[in-house]
């Protein structure tokens, strides 16, 4: 009875080390040359023959210009990247000069959008509070926010990092239309 092998992982990744090469148009040659490596011992990699160490698959990727995980064979799942194009951003009616532009798809942990603040603050009772943590990175304009105690203007550029559980709200200053990439991560 002959036993079930499994594949040597070695084989694997010389054999993916093989297609990542030739698609980058690099010659055995070249390719220990950029890795610092000999010829030989690159090849036997190559042929399953070799298992590299941590410091060789490094040197190997950074010649390759490719992640260490692509050398594994590691893939990507086809539903953990997620696009969203300009013409399906879901747009709330502008709401007393201000409103958003979703960039993330419902049901994410992490939530994205673009706000068009309005020019004045809206009442304390509808100041925003949420779970998690949020980030506002002004990319036009100039905003100011307002918490409890404090308040900040923050110009283009600028960024806000807090804990969403604390109160804001958020308006335009002067007369150039303000706009902040939101992110709220759900803890």
């Amino acid at each position: 009875m002959i036993a079930d092998r499994a594949e040597d992982p070695r084989s694997g990744l010389g054999a993916r080390l093989r297609a990542l090469r030739q698609a980058a148009g690099m010659t055995l040659d070249t390719l220990a040359e950029a890795a610092k490596l000999d010829k030989g011992y690159l090849s036997r990699v190559e042929r399953g023959q070799k298992s590299p160490s941590i410091a060789t698959v490094l040197r190997l990727s950074e010649a390759l210009s490719v992640p260490v995980g692509e050398l594994f064979g590691e893939r990507v799942a086809e539903h953990a990247v997620r696009v969203t194009r300009k013409a399906e951003r879901v747009t709330t009616v502008p709401d007393a000069g201000s409103h958003f532009e979703a960039l993330s798809r419902a049901g994410s942990a992490l939530e994205a959008f673009i706000l068009y603040p309005p020019a004045e603050f809206r009442p304390p009772a509808a100041a925003s509070a949420h779970s998690g943590e949020e980030l506002l990175l002004v990319l036009s304009g100039t905003i100011e926010m307002r918490f409890a105690d404090r308040g900040f203007v923050l110009e283009t550029g600028d960024c806000a990092q807090f804990p969403g559980h604390l109160q804001h709200r958020i308006r335009q200053v002067g007369e150039v239309r303000a706009s902040a990439l939101v992110a709220v991560a759900r803890g």
